[in-house]
């Protein structure tokens, strides 16, 4: 049994944690960075009795925690379905009873972060005898976890089979350029992360645009918008993955690099648009309009700026997450500065040179996912 579940550990659990390095280091930063380390014990004891004391609040919770259980399974449905995970079909031979728990385990270990918390807020709760919500909350992780292993079992036994649900794809027309290829490829063959990125990143910013008002500082806009972008890193990641694995060729061919570069900046423009027209009903409330227009320009060069990293030559692959955590941090305290605009110009033109560099000159790792 430990040899098993050694091998699910290193093929599906240690990917997951490395792909979503962006979304915990995030989530790290709201929960432990926004507050003085003097005040980060009352802090977490506040966020603790709000969800103990108020219904609304636990569902929010209860939202967020669901959101993360169906990003983790989409992960695992995705990496067991890779032909280089198909050593995984061998556990068919077993018992369903015992894959079961296996994948129980599995459905755990994806959820620890979220567990070692839930610890706090038991001890808190059992010391002032909040009994009944301890209950909900033991319940419904209980139930994610079970659900999760249900599905990942099932699938695992049933691949032959049709699917009886499935996320409908939407095919792009105009597909005939670089814009429209890569644009059609993240809505048919990455749909599902791109819904739970777009649900992550809109209820994120729904949330804070309902608490500004009249007067409120452009920064609280601009960080908002900087914590959406982060929830958006792993499509980049994928993206480039597919660009290694179909569009090699393209490199080969005549057009410009900064032709080249349009088109990411076009796709990354794109991929923001539902946050942008959210954002609209903000305008005069922490917004302007021209920092509105400004967002997108912004969004184009961070993400650009990820993307050109991934054609360093000769590139580690393990200390993608460093340089996602300095770029964050960057564009985190140029946006304190009031300077989004500088960081936006620097990210824009920065990519463009490195992708000048690196463009012709990349070869695909191949320990890369």
């Amino acid at each position: 049994m430990s040899v098993i579940i050694n091998i699910l550990n290193k093929s599906l659990i240690a990917p997951f944690y490395k792909s979503h390095a962006g979304l915990f280091f995030l989530v790290f930063f709201l929960m432990f960075g926004v507050v003085e380390s003097t005040q980060i014990k009352l802090y977490h004891e506040s966020l603790i009795y709000g969800m103990l004391t108020s219904g609304i609040f636990l569902m929010v919770v209860l939202a967020v925690w669901l959101l993360y259980s169906l990003k983790s399974l989409h992960f695992l449905l995705k990496t067991s379905a890779e032909d280089s995970y198909q050593f995984l079909h061998h556990l068919t031979v077993l018992p369903a009873r015992q894959t079961f728990f296996y994948f129980f385990i599995i459905s755990f270990l994806t959820f620890l972060p979220v567990f070692i918390y839930t610890v706090f807020i038991y001890a808190i709760g059992m010391k002032d005898r909040f009994y009944e919500v301890l209950a909900i909350v033991f319940v419904f992780q209980l139930a994610l976890w079970l659900l999760n292993a249900w599905i990942l079992n099932y699938t695992l036994r049933n691949q032959h089979r049709p699917s009886r649900f499935t996320i409908p794809s939407l095919t792009l027309p105009f597909q005939q350029n670089l814009v429209g290829i890569y644009a059609g490829y993240l809505f048919k063959e990455e749909k599902s992360a791109m819904f739970l990125s777009k649900l992550f990143s809109i209820v994120v910013i729904y949330l804070v645009k309902e608490t500004l008002e009249a007067g409120d500082d452009f920064r609280i806009v601009g960080i908002m918008w900087l914590f959406a972008l982060v929830s958006h890193t792993y499509l980049i990641n994928k993206l480039k993955v597919f660009e290694d694995q179909t569009l090699s060729w393209v490199r080969h061919l005549p057009i410009a690099t900064a032709k080249t570069f349009g088109a990411y900046f076009l796709v990354y423009m794109l991929l923001m648009i539902p946050e942008v027209l959210l954002l609209t009903g903000t305008i005069g409330r922490g917004l302007a309009w021209w920092q509105l227009f400004l967002l997108p320009l912004f969004s184009s060069g961070f993400f650009l700026a990820i993307h050109c990293h991934l054609f360093k030559p000769n590139r580690d692959p393990d200390k993608f997450v460093t340089y996602l955590f300095w770029l964050f941090l960057g564009c985190f305290m140029l946006i304190l500065s009031k300077l989004i605009w500088i960081s936006a110009a620097a990210l824009l033109i920065g990519s463009f040179w490195l992708l000048r560099r690196r463009f012709y000159r990349y070869e695909q790792i191949e320990s890369e996912p």
